[in-house]
C-alpha cells in the first residue's frame, strides 16, 4: 500500500459515516482533515525558530507551540464526536486567530508578518463550511472579535507591544512565519484544486457512460418494440387474473374490515382471537382485552346527525391507533364499541390501567366539528388470560362484563373483570328478570308513612313508598331494586302502579271516613318526561289538593327541558302539588326555584339528623325554613328520628314533621288502623 493509499485511508476512516453521503460535504470535511493533518508540520518551524530567536522564550512561545500542535487534537475529536463537525470547525477557527493575533502580539504588534495568516483563516473556514451566510457570518464576527481584542490588549498594555526579540530578528521571524504560511496556503490550494480537477474529470467520464448507456437503451427499446404484440396479448391475460384476484381481496377485506373507519371487525377479531389463544398454549404467554365503548356518543347523532357520529368514530379510531402498540390489534366491534387486543408476557394491570386511562383522556378531548366542539368520553372494560387455558369467546365476555360495570357505576372509567364482578352482574341479571316478572306478577306494593303537623301532631298527609314484595325475599326497599328499573326503563312503570295503587286506598280510607288529607307520590325523570302522563293522570280523575308529586331536587330544580317544563305546569293546573324532595342535597338555584314555584320542599334526613349536636346544620335547616317561608312554600323535614328533633324544627318554623319518631312506612291497612289509634288517642 503507497502512503498517499494509506493517507486516502486514513482520511476515509476519520470521515463520519453520515457525512460522507453528500460529496460536498465529504469534500469540505477531507480539506479539514488534511489541514488538521499537515497545518501542524508547516507551521511547526515558526515555534521552534522563535524557541532560538526569543531570548525568554516562555511562555509566548510555548502558549504558541500549544495552539499550533493543537490542531492534531481535532482529528480524534472528530472520530470521537462525529455529529460535533460544525462545532469543531468554528472551535479550529477560533484557535487560528488566537495563534495569529498572539504571535502578532509578541512579536511585531500591528506590523508583525503573523497577520498574513489572516489571509488564510477565512479560505479555511469556507473549505470547512462552505461559504453559506450563517458561516460567513461566523467568520466575519471571530476577525472582528479577535482585532477588537487585539486593540485592547494593545490599548491596556499603554499603546505599546511587547519587544520580545530584538528588532533585526523580527526579519528572520517574519520570513519564517510568511513562509510557513505560503506553503499552507500553497499545500491546501493545490490539494483543493487537484479534488475539483478529480471530480471534473469523474463528471466527464459519468457524461460518457451516460451516452453509452442512452445507445443502449435505444437498443433495448427496439428489440422490446419487436416483442410488443406478445407482451400485450400477455398483460391482458395478466390484467384478468389481476382483475380477479383483486376482486377477490377486495370482497375477503370487505368481509373482515368495517367500511367506516376501515378497521376489523368482529369476524376478523374472532380469527386473530383463535390465533392468540393458540400461541399462549404454546408458550405460555397471556392476551389482554381491552373492550372500549364511547359515552354520549348517541347524543352527538340525536343532536348533529349520523354524518357527526361518523366523523367522531373515524377520529376516535386514529386516536386508539396512537395509542396501542405498534403489535396491538384494533377493531371495531359495534356501533360504538372497538376492541383492542395485546399479547402480553406476564399479567401487568398498572400498564394496562395506564394505557387505558391515556386512551380515555384522548377521547374526552373535544373534535370540532361545523362550529360545534364535540365531546364524548369512553369506558373500558379489561380483561387478561394467560397460559394454555385462554378461551376467545368467554374472554369478550369477560371484557363485556367489565364494560357494563365500568358504565353503570362511573362512567368514564376503566374496570378490570373478576370473578366478583361476574357474580355481581348475574345478580342484576337476576333481579332484572324478576322486576320484569314482579310487574307483571303485580308484587310491587305501597308503604305510607304518615306526615304530622309539626305543631298540633295531627296526621296531614302520607307518602306513598315503593315495596317489592318478592315471593322469596320478602319486602325489599327500593335500594335493592331501583338503580335496575332505571337501567330497565320501567320506572316510569313502577310509578304508575304506585300512583294508582295510591289513588285507590286514598279513596278506600275516604269511604271508611279515615280522614288523609293528601298522599305525595314519588315521580322519576322519564315519567315526567312521558308524552302520554298528562292524557294517564286526566283519566285518573284525581280530586285537586289530594295528590302531591315528589320531585328530586338534584335532578329536576334546574331542568331545562322544555317537555318537563311544560309537563308540571299542565300537572299543577289539574290540582296535583309540586313537592321537592331531598331539598339541599342538589345544585338549584334560587331562580329555577322561583320559576318551579312548588308547593311545599322536603328537607333531606342528612341536615335533619345532626340539628341537635350541630350549630352549623341548625342553622342551614333554619335558612332553609326561613327561605321557604319567604317564598310562601311550606317546609316539610323527613327523617326525624327523636321527639327532641321534632322539638327543635317546631321551634325553627318546620310546617310539618315525618319520620321514625312518629311512624315508620306501613302497608294500607296498618295505615288505617294506626290513623284510628292515632284520632282515638288525640280525642281523649
Amino acid at each position: 500500500m503507497t502512503l498517499v493509499s494509506r493517507l486516502e485511508a486514513a482520511i476515509d476512516w476519520l470521515t463520519p459515516a453520515h457525512l460522507k453521503e453528500d460529496v460536498h460535504t465529504r469534500k469540505r470535511v477531507r480539506m479539514f482533515l488534511i489541514s488538521h493533518m499537515f497545518g501542524p508540520i508547516t507551521g511547526a518551524p515558526i515555534p521552534l525558530s522563535l524557541f532560538v530567536i526569543d531570548p525568554a522564550p516562555f511562555p509566548q512561545v510555548t502558549v504558541l507551540a500549544v495552539s499550533i500542535f493543537g490542531f492534531w487534537l481535532f482529528l480524534p475529536l472528530i472520530k470521537l464526536f462525529p455529529r460535533s463537525y460544525g462545532m469543531l470547525s468554528q472551535l479550529s477557527i477560533l484557535n487560528l486567530n488566537f495563534a495569529i493575533l498572539w504571535g502578532s502580539y509578541h512579536y511585531g504588534g500591528a506590523s508583525s508578518p503573523f497577520l498574513m495568516w489572516y489571509v488564510v483563516m477565512p479560505m479555511l473556514a469556507f473549505f470547512y463550511m462552505g461559504a453559506t451566510l450563517l458561516a460567513r457570518a461566523a467568520v466575519l464576527s471571530q476577525l472582528v472579535l479577535g482585532l477588537s481584542v487585539f486593540v485592547a490588549a494593545y490599548i491596556l498594555q499603554g499603546e505599546r507591544f511587547p519587544d520580545n526579540i530584538p528588532l533585526e530578528n523580527m526579519v528572520y521571524a517574519g520570513m519564517i512565519s510568511a513562509f510557513s504560511a505560503t506553503i499552507y496556503a500553497f499545500f491546501m490550494a493545490s490539494y483543493y484544486a487537484s479534488v475539483v480537477d478529480s471530480q471534473s474529470e469523474l463528471i466527464k467520464e459519468i457524461a460518457r457512460h451516460e451516452k453509452t448507456l442512452e445507445e443502449l437503451t435505444e437498443a433495448k427499446e427496439e428489440m422490446e418494440q419487436a416483442n410488443a404484440a406478445l407482451v400485450i396479448a400477455k398483460n391482458l391475460a395478466e390484467a384478468r387474473n389481476r382483475e380477479l384476484e383483486a376482486t377477490r381481496a377486495s370482497l375477503e377485506y370487505n368481509a373482515l374490515h368495517d367500511a367506516l373507519t376501515g378497521l376489523p371487525n368482529r369476524r376478523y377479531l374472532d380469527n386473530v382471537m383463535a390465533q392468540y389463544a393458540e400461541s399462549c398454549r404454546r408458550d405460555g404467554s397471556g392476551v389482554a382485552l381491552l373492550h372500549v365503548d364511547l359515552d354520549r356518543f348517541k347524543q352527538i347523532n340525536d343532536t348533529l346527525g349520523h354524518t357527526a357520529g361518523d366523523e367522531m368514530l373515524i377520529h376516535v379510531a386514529k386516536l386508539i391507533k396512537t395509542v396501542v402498540g405498534e403489535d396491538d390489534f384494533i377493531a371495531r366491534v359495534g356501533g360504538d364499541e372497538f376492541v383492542i387486543v395485546s399479547h402480553v408476557a406476564e399479567e401487568n394491570n398498572e400498564a394496562l390501567s395506564a394505557k387505558a386511562d391515556e386512551l380515555i383522556e384522548k377521547i374526552r378531548q373535544p373534535v370540532p366539528y361545523q362550529g360545534h366542539l364535540c365531546r364524548v368520553g369512553a369506558s373500558i372494560g379489561i380483561a387478561v388470560g394467560m397460559g394454555g387455558n385462554i378461551d376467545p369467546k368467554s374472554l369478550l365476555v369477560n371484557s363485556d362484563i367489565a364494560l357494563y360495570r365500568v358504565k353503570q357505576r362511573t362512567k368514564g372509567h376503566s374496570e378490570f373483570f373478576s370473578e366478583e364482578i361476574q357474580r355481581e352482574i348475574i345478580d342484576t341479571k337476576r333481579t332484572a328478570d324478576d322486576i320484569l316478572r314482579g310487574i307483571e306478577q303485580k308484587e310491587f306494593i305501597s308503604f305510607y308513612q304518615p306526615q304530622f303537623d309539626a305543631r298540633t301532631h295531627e296526621i296531614v298527609g302520607v307518602e306513598a313508598l315503593v315495596r317489592w314484595n318478592h315471593p322469596a325475599k320478602g319486602i325489599l326497599a327500593p335500594s335493592h331494586f331501583l338503580s335496575i328499573a332505571e337501567d330497565l326503563n320501567v320506572l316510569s312503570t313502577i310509578d304508575g302502579i304506585i300512583l294508582d295503587r295510591a289513588i285507590a286506598d286514598l279513596e278506600r280510607w275516604n269511604s271508611r271516613g279515615i280522614t288523609i288529607p293528601k298522599v305525595a307520590v314519588n315521580v322519576s325523570a322519564r315519567r315526567l318526561n312521558d308524552r302520554q302522563l298528562l292524557d294517564n293522570l286526566r283519566a285518573l280523575e284525581i280530586k285537586p289538593g289530594t295528590v302531591s308529586f315528589e320531585l328530586v331536587e338534584s335532578v329536576f330544580l334546574d331542568e331545562t327541558d322544555e317537555a318537563i317544563s311544560s309537563n308540571i305546569e299542565h300537572i299543577k293546573e289539574m290540582g296535583i302539588e309540586i313537592e321537592i324532595d331531598d331539598f339541599g342535597t342538589g345544585y338549584a338555584s334560587i331562580v329555577s326555584l322561583l320559576k318551579l314555584n312548588p308547593k311545599r320542599l322536603k328537607i333531606d334526613r342528612q341536615f335533619v339528623a345532626p340539628v341537635l349536636v350541630s350549630i352549623e346544620k341548625r342553622r342551614l335547616v333554619s335558612s332553609i325554613i326561613d327561605m321557604g317561608k319567604s317564598l310562601g312554600i311550606e317546609v316539610i323535614a323527613e327523617g326525624v328520628e327523636t321527639m327532641e328533633q321534632a322539638h327543635i324544627l317546631k321551634e325553627l318554623g318546620c310546617d310539618v314533621l315525618q319520620g321514625y319518631a312518629f311512624a315508620k312506612p306501613m302497608t294500607a291497612s296498618d295505615l288505617e288502623r294506626f290513623v284510628e289509634q292515632h284520632q282515638w288517642r288525640k280525642a281523649s
